[in-house]
């Protein structure tokens, strides 16, 4: 598992880290907190709707979630994806 999270840091083919980011929640998805809290700035769409779906709740990923939801070019899975969230009951 540290090969993985350094190859996420470190790759530099940023459409690699939805890949990484799966594989680390299949093998442990404890202590990916901060790690799907980064990636809802990522700049690939595949990795900010996994982030989306996973995100620790808080008000900064509420305020992040609101914000991509309201995006006019944000990818529109991503948009529908935090609106949902941000709908869900707590």
């Amino acid at each position: 598992m540290p090969l993985l999270r350094l190859l996420w840091l470190r790759n530099p083919h940023s459409y690699e880290r939805a890949s990484y980011l799966t594989a680390l929640a299949a093998i442990d998805p404890s202590g990916l907190d901060q790690v799907y809290l980064q990636s809802l700035w990522d700049c690939e769409s595949d990795v900010r709707l996994l982030a989306v779906a996973s995100a620790p709740d808080g008000p900064r990923v509420r305020e992040r979630l609101a914000g991509l939801r309201d995006d006019p070019i944000e990818h529109p899975a991503v948009r529908a994806a935090a609106a949902e969230r941000l709908a869900a009951p707590d």
